[in-house]
């Protein structure tokens, strides 16, 4: 057997999680979704406010880089 690649435990892990919906485990797997889905939307949000303030400060302190 392969070396299994994180792409493809990662899609044999969400395979999983589908079929589990399906089972009495569906709110565990709903909360879980729900918190992967909550923890991608801050750090996008993150990534946001952080971009944001770094072309402020670029803009402010421009003459500094030269």
């Amino acid at each position: 057997m392969g070396a299994l690649t994180a792409s493809t435990m990662t899609n044999l892990l969400n395979r999983s999680l589908d079929l589990m919906c399906w089972t009495a485990a569906a709110p565990l797997v709903r909360n879980l979704r729900n918190r992967q889905l909550q923890k991608q939307t801050q750090e996008q949000r993150d990534i946001h406010r952080i971009s944001r303030l770094l072309n402020r400060i670029l803009v402010a302190h421009s003459d500094m880089l030269s």
